[in-house]
């Protein structure tokens, strides 16, 4: 199986160059010039491999980093200009897996990329985690109550996070009150509940709508109950 690599800088041209070396050694390179880019890469495809540079334009590679731990062990090897001690150990802390300074030596390059890949492999774990459901710029991480829209992250409860999962699981369903409840609550399913279904979907809502308000991702369907497209 191919190894992908995504790469992550603002400067297309170390891009175009990273590209050119990695695709001759055999890798698929995706590419991102920011962070939204990077991140719908990442949920989209089997990444092996992150390159990451720390300054970007949206967000600092650090951050960028941290939120990626919280979903995967992808090996993420930091290719950056900032060459201080403390920036070497504030990436490696954050957790980097490896620090290159540019200008760099290709040849150096893929050997540190092939050394990551093959400790990935020992540790199979560390890779990709497939579990992610992007809807828009929606991002649901499935095995913990993580969510991102339009790159920052949205607070919910546990109840609000099961919701919200199990509509995105099943996109493009209409569910009705009693499904989503049953599934949820893991308990049978009576009138009186619907209330306190409604209140959480208009809980999410609210918190959806105070970063995107031009767009409703849990969509009501009168006389039926509740979908995302």
């Amino acid at each position: 199986m191919v190894a992908s690599v995504l790469v992550i800088d603002d400067n297309q041209e170390i891009i175009d160059i990273l590209d050119y070396h990695l695709s001759k050694s055999g890798y698929k390179v995706y590419s991102a010039l920011n962070t939204a880019q990077a991140l719908q890469h990442f949920a989209s495809n089997n990444i092996s491999l992150i390159i990451l540079d720390v300054m970007m334009p949206d967000q600092d590679g650090f951050s960028l980093c941290e939120k990626i731990r919280r979903m995967s062990r992808v090996p993420i090897l930091f290719l950056t200009a900032k060459s201080s001690e403390a920036d070497l150990v504030k990436g490696l802390l954050c957790g980097g897996d490896d620090y290159m300074i540019k200008p760099f030596s290709s040849k150096e390059l893929l050997a540190r990329v092939l050394a990551l890949l093959r400790r990935s492999r020992v540790n199979p774990d560390n890779g990709h985690d497939p579990s992610l459901i992007i809807i828009h710029d929606l991002m649901i991480c499935k095995t913990s109550n993580y969510i991102m829209l339009k790159d920052i992250q949205v607070n919910l409860t546990d109840i609000e996070y099961k919701i919200l999962l199990y509509l995105a699981i099943n996109r493009g369903k209409t569910l009705s009150t009693g499904e989503i409840f049953e599934n949820v609550w893991q308990d049978t399913y009576i009138p009186s509940s619907n209330n306190t279904i409604v209140v959480h979907v208009k809980n999410i809502r609210k918190k959806f709508q105070g970063i995107a308000p031009e767009f409703e991702y849990i969509q009501t369907v009168w006389g039926r109950g509740y979908a995302i497209h």
